[in-house]
């Protein structure tokens, strides 16, 4: 009993535990956050929880940039190539016009000051169209040139394709100094330049040409050449070559 009211006298002179002190420190751990930019309580968060919503946005930032590269991959991958020009969509260097020969299926530029004519030695033919150009005017004969090649700019109609190239590339008659494979409008192509070692017709020389191939018979040649008393300078028309060759297009609808 003695026991009992000596413990009572002690609870009654003790002081009174401060109760304030742990709930403000309990409550500063769960405190709400707030956006100081325009003062919003957001949510109670235990410890911890701050960590797991970073975790969480990142996760969710991740599957947002791994689904826009999907759709952009998807995006690519069926999108149409854009189409190359064709027929009369291509663009003509500055001063040039077209010229067209119905008989055969073929148009091509041509400087505007120059000069072309379908008369071949006095004798007019709609399959001469576009196959002979010349800084200067042709006579009433038109076409002197017999055999072979003669005009800056000129473009004949041969047999099947890999007999014309191989017949070019003969070493025994000329040494080529460039040869390369190319695409003209949908056909085969090759661009060759090369110097005779033999020439039945005029003196040996450099010669630079395309080769297309219009059909399995048929291979449509774009020519120039150093010899031969070709008007101008070599070196400028082979660059008349390959603005002619941009032009090229196998369109019989395109206006002459």
């Amino acid at each position: 009993m003695v026991d009992l009211r000596e413990q009572l006298r002690r609870i009654e002179a003790a002081e009174p535990p401060d109760l304030w002190a742990d709930i403000e420190s309990r409550a500063r751990a769960g405190r709400p956050q707030v956006d100081t930019n325009i003062g919003t309580v957001v949510a109670f968060r235990k410890q911890g929880s701050e960590q797991r919503r970073r975790v969480a946005a990142g996760l969710l930032a991740a599957a947002v940039v791994a689904l826009t590269i999907v759709v952009a991959w998807r995006a690519f991958r069926d999108a149409s190539p854009e189409p190359l020009p064709t027929g009369t969509d291509i663009t003509m260097p500055d001063g040039w016009v077209r010229c067209t020969n119905t008989a055969v299926g073929y148009s091509i530029g041509y400087p505007g000051e120059w000069h072309t004519t379908d008369v071949f030695m006095g004798e007019q033919d709609p399959s001469n169209v576009c196959q002979w150009f010349s800084p200067t005017p042709f006579g009433p004969e038109g076409n002197v040139v017999s055999e072979g090649w003669g005009y800056p700019l000129e473009v004949a109609i041969r047999g099947p394709f890999d007999q014309q190239v191989a017949q070019v590339l003969d070493p025994e008659v000329a040494r080529t100094l460039t040869q390369e494979e190319l695409v003209v409008d949908g056909h085969r192509a090759v661009r060759i330049e090369y110097e005779t070692l033999i020439d039945l017709i005029g003196e040996p020389g450099l010669h630079y040409e395309y080769l297309i191939e219009v059909d399995p018979q048929t291979t449509l040649i774009v020519h120039t050449t150093a010899t031969r008393g070709v008007e101008g300078v070599y070196e400028e028309n082979r660059t008349v070559v390959d603005l002619a060759m941009d032009t090229l297009r196998f369109d019989i609808d395109a206006p002459a």
